[in-house]
């Protein structure tokens, strides 16, 4: 899992209910916390929004790009 942190901007932990999913990112958060790693993470449950809530959308009229929750947390995110 560190691994693939090193080499991409993020990860996702998916499974069925019980799998470890929460205590596997939380422990790997710590870990590299003390270890002098800057840890950032933010949790999103897809299925509260929609789709174009959820990646942004363009208005097809005026052109306009409106952001989703996943490109603004990752913009805020690269802030850091």
């Amino acid at each position: 899992m560190y691994e693939l942190l090193v080499v991409r901007h993020s990860v996702f932990i998916i499974g069925v209910p019980g799998s470890a999913k929460s205590t596997i990112w939380k422990l790997l958060a710590r870990a590299c916390t003390h270890i002098d790693h800057e840890t950032i993470f933010d949790i999103v449950d897809p299925k509260c929004v929609k789709n174009e809530e959820l990646y942004g959308n363009m208005n097809p009229k005026t052109k306009e790009w409106k952001d989703g929750v996943l490109s603004t947390m990752m913009r805020d995110m690269s802030k850091c």
